[in-house]
């Protein structure tokens, strides 16, 4: 048996310390592609959780939200008058003029600029400054804070410029996300990594969930993928050009800053998928600010 043993390993050329180191190595691999991918797996259960989160609360709040979204339509007139515009900007003319104590109901929102029409059944557009001077049928005031608040709950889109560090080099992006709820979004972005070995350009789509947006600092974690161009800068001799796969999940922080204006704070981490032994780590750490409409 020994002999046997001998033979086959003189065979293959391997003593038994190269058997031993490549046994290691492929457990070692094992183990780091296990550990990873658990990451990847985590983030994907946290974000089912939320999603199972936000069906039960918005089922629960439903019918209030709709209540409350009736009244909010309707506003009582509280100052001498407000001028309905043709359209949804300042240039256009003044049409109608409604006085005090008559009653707009809300049609359509675009920007800073309503569609409001009268108990007569005149249509026009006002301001959301001017909203100021009205009230809910509650006879509850409207602030500015309020205006801004409800617009950035009820946001369709959101861009963004973010920078950072990216494995010690400079980092930039823009993003663009469009909303399908108050808690879950898609994203778009595209980055780019400058450092003193090489430059990257990174291209992303993530699921992004937000479970609780009605904080003034709102968490929220994403998952995604896309792909990274690597380019060696040209002193490297033996250098060529990469593109690999990119898997990610990241951790982030909202601030709803005034109006339509947000600050983001970010942790990504990503998996670049290679065609070597061992896939490459990224982390990229990102602050910015971003608009919604």
């Amino acid at each position: 048996m020994k002999r046997l043993t001998f033979t086959a390993l003189s065979f293959t050329g391997l003593s038994f310390t190269d058997l031993f180191r490549v046994h290691y190595s492929l457990i070692s691999l094992a183990s780091r592609q296990l550990f990873l991918n658990s990451r990847i797996m985590l983030l994907m259960t946290m974000l089912l959780f939320c999603a199972s989160l936000s069906a039960n609360e918005n089922e629960q709040s439903r019918a209030e939200q709709n209540s409350e979204q009736d009244l909010a339509s309707t506003l009582i007139i509280k100052v001498a008058y407000v001028e309905l515009h043709s359209g949804p900007g300042i240039g256009y003319p003044v049409i109608h003029v409604v006085e005090q104590g008559e009653h707009l109901t809300v049609d359509v929102k675009r920007t800073s600029w309503l569609k409001v029409t009268d108990k007569r059944g005149n249509v026009g557009w006002l301001h959301q400054d001017e909203l100021l001077g009205l009230t809910t049928l509650q006879n509850e005031h409207l602030t500015s804070a309020e205006i801004s608040w409800n617009d950035f709950q009820g946001r369709d889109f959101e861009a963004g410029f973010m920078y950072g560090n990216f494995d010690e080099a400079h980092y930039y992006s823009v993003q663009l996300a469009y909303f399908f709820s108050s808690v879950f979004s898609g994203e778009l972005s595209a980055g780019k990594a400058l450092g003193a070995i090489s430059n990257s350009d990174i291209y992303e789509a993530m699921l992004i969930s937000q479970p609780l947006p009605e904080l003034l600092i709102s968490p929220y974690v994403g998952i995604g993928g896309g792909i990274i161009k690597t380019n060696p800068h040209s002193v490297l001799a033996d250098s060529e050009k990469r593109q690999n796969t990119l898997m990610s999940a990241a951790f982030g922080l909202k601030y709803h800053l005034a109006r339509n204006f947000i600050i983001r704070a970010e942790y990504k981490y990503s998996l670049a998928l290679t065609d070597r032994d061992d896939n490459e780590e990224i982390q990229i750490w990102k602050l910015g600010f971003s608009v919604f409409f």
